[in-house]
């Protein structure tokens, strides 16, 4: 699943180069063979992941609803892709730094996560319903690689399935250095939520 991904990535990402069209289609065809192969697999393009941060001089949000996912539901694999560029400040001049100088967006485009549910069996979903899940996997971001594990919910619905999990991340366990100018506006620890509409493939 992680290789279908990065194929669907490198996708998104070749669009924007001098790609013959046929290659461009033969690879998006590829894609959607590999996915449909297999029953009870559910694809999401427009999730939303968002982080917040508080100091007592300043609270920063960012928003960021383009988010990729796939779960496999046989096997209770997950694989979620994010793009840097596409979080949204209330602060133009936040966005900026963000991107420049604490991610860089420019070397870093993308963020992501493969890993599995490992109370995979506790989800019924062939019945409509919220289901407590334990998800562990890999995070990378800013290009460092670490294992997370976190509390989530599966919610079966009428079209597809909604995927959420909140959690708490550390700029400093990837490497994000902030500047000494502002390090009293920014916290130490990100709360992150996320929460994908998947529909079946």
């Amino acid at each position: 699943m992680a290789l279908i991904f990065r194929v669907f990535f490198n996708y998104r990402n070749n669009k924007m180069k001098n790609m013959k069209k046929d290659i461009i289609m033969c690879m998006i065809a590829t894609v959607i063979t590999s996915l449909a192969n297999g029953q009870g697999k559910y694809l999401g393009n427009n999730g939303e992941i968002s982080f917040y941060s508080h100091t007592i001089v300043e609270d920063i949000t960012a928003i960021n609803n383009k988010v990729a996912g796939v779960i496999d539901a046989a096997t209770g694999e997950v694989a979620v892709i994010v793009k840097m560029v596409e979080f949204s400040f209330v602060k133009e001049l936040m966005q900026e730094h963000f991107n420049e100088n604490y991610v860089e967006s420019v070397k870093f485009p993308k963020s992501t996560f493969t890993g599995t549910i490992t109370n995979n069996t506790d989800v019924d979903y062939t019945t409509h319903g919220k289901y407590k899940v334990l998800v562990e996997g890999e995070l990378t971001l800013h290009g460092v690689k670490k294992v997370i594990s976190t509390e989530g919910t599966v919610e079966v619905t009428g079209t597809g399935i909604v995927a959420s999990t909140k959690f708490i991340l550390h700029p400093a366990d990837f490497k994000i250095k902030i500047p000494k100018v502002v390090r009293n506006n920014i916290a130490k620890s990100m709360e992150v939520t996320v929460s994908i509409n998947c529909n079946p493939i």
